[in-house]
């Protein structure tokens, strides 16, 4: 018993010293003359909220679109329309008029062909001939001055086709008797053979005298 109370007063008293001697060692704190009160403000991190209202108002709003404003293109302007182009066909009808080949023979006929150049009066001479022969115009009674146009194609081999009236003389019993004196002198002879045209166009007129 008495070991142990010697021994814990030598344990206070080793911890008492060393407490003296630390406090000796430690220098000693002065404050400064003048003491500065210091506010610390909590430094903003964000930006600063905006009210619910605004929220929805700035979510509401539209974007504004920037529109560029594009040049206006030029307009190109339009090529010149270029005049058309005769047809072969319509160029070849211009250029085969009629050429008058009057033969006077008896029977108060002339024909005028469709042709450039027909220097062929003999055979002229001989399709006059033909239809002459076989026309009656003298039997329209009071028909004194009446005049009738018949055309025709003459094919090569002298085949007549596509006989129509070009000019009627007012008369259809006339007109008939015409159309019939060319039907009934085909065929023709043939076309001659310097001629370069796969069909000769006739003109036939018929006129009536007393």
């Amino acid at each position: 018993m008495k070991l142990s109370l010697v021994v814990s007063i030598l344990i206070h008293a080793i911890v008492l010293g060393t407490l003296l001697f630390v406090f000796k060692i430690v220098p000693e704190v002065r404050l400064p003359q003048k003491i500065y009160s210091v506010r610390i403000i909590r430094a903003v991190t964000g930006a600063k909220k905006e009210s619910p209202a605004a929220e929805k108002k700035a979510q509401h709003k539209k974007p504004r679109v920037i529109r560029k404003k594009v040049p206006a293109r030029k307009k190109k302007k339009a090529p010149p329309k270029k005049k058309p182009e005769k047809k072969p066909e319509k160029a070849a009808a211009e250029k085969e008029k009629p050429m008058d080949v009057t033969v006077k023979k008896e029977g108060n006929t002339s024909v005028a062909v469709d042709a450039e150049r027909f220097p062929f009066s003999y055979y002229i001479e001989a399709v006059q001939g033909k239809v002459s022969r076989n026309w009656f115009g003298a039997v329209a009674k009071g028909g004194e001055g009446l005049q009738c146009v018949v055309y025709f194609r003459l094919q090569r081999d002298g085949r007549v086709e596509d006989v129509t009236i070009e000019k009627s003389s007012g008369s259809t019993y006339f007109d008939q008797s015409a159309l019939r004196a060319v039907r009934s002198s085909s065929p023709f002879p043939p076309l001659p053979r310097a001629f370069v045209g796969s069909y000769l166009g006739i003109h036939f007129t018929f006129i009536q005298k007393g």
